[in-house]
């Protein structure tokens, strides 16, 4: 066997089996010590309760909270999310195969428009919920992609923003400055209102629903930021 495919054998079983598994066990860990108080929740759990699809909407520096939340305070199993194609997506996309969730693999730059129609297929026609980081895979930080809008605009479901933070964490030197909550800490998880789409909006009215979908996550971010001086 060649010096390249031992390096690509290497590669994949890292990607596929190690870090996810470790990532996996980290999250678990680390979120089971934090204190996590919830805001503005009342309506999300009556919709998720309700057997409706929703389609949450995150920042792409807040992935780390989310399947954990998913699984453990929302109590439910039954959500694909957009992941970027990149080794890191890959990375990521089986830590939350791991929490028995799915992945559609896709990004602005690669797949995108192959992994949003997957994602619409399955909300159809398995009632599923969906998950997107619009600022994602590679930035500007906190800029909304358009892609979310076009997924609300084509399955009638409703978005729900959410935004996440903790009081004592690392900021990874990444593009996002990803956070990495440290142990026994506390922190908020903030959710907005829905937010509909109609199916036969104006390409001016797709863009007007994108700032008032980014704004949202913003004034949420910037909620808890102040709750946590």
């Amino acid at each position: 066997m060649s010096r390249f495919k031992i390096k690509k054998s290497i590669d994949q079983f890292l990607i596929e089996k190690v870090l996810p598994s470790l990532g996996y066990w980290v999250i678990t860990a680390i979120f089971s010590t934090i204190k996590i108080r919830w805001l503005h929740d009342k309506f999300l759990f009556d919709l998720t309760n309700s057997g409706k699809p929703v389609v949450f909407a995150f920042w792409h520096d807040q992935i780390a909270y989310m399947p954990y939340a998913y699984i453990h305070v929302v109590k439910k199993q039954n959500l694909v999310s957009l992941i970027s194609k990149s080794k890191d997506g890959r990375i990521v996309g089986n830590i939350i195969k791991k929490f028995g969730l799915k992945s559609a693999y896709g990004s602005t730059s690669r797949g995108g428009k192959e992994a949003l129609r997957e994602i619409i297929r399955l909300i159809k026609e398995d009632n599923i919920d969906g998950a997107i980081t619009p600022d994602g895979p590679r930035g500007p930080k906190y800029k909304l992609q358009p892609g979310i809008i076009t997924l609300a605009q084509s399955t009638g479901t409703p978005i729900v923003s959410i935004s996440f933070n903790v009081k004592t964490k690392i900021r990874l030197n990444s593009w996002d400055g990803f956070i990495v909550p440290l142990p026994f800490t506390y922190g908020y998880m903030a959710v907005g209102k829905p937010i509909y789409v109609p199916s036969d909006i104006s390409e001016k009215q797709h863009k007007e629903f994108q700032k008032k979908l980014e704004n949202k996550l913003i004034s949420l971010s910037q909620e808890i930021k102040e709750r946590l001086k």
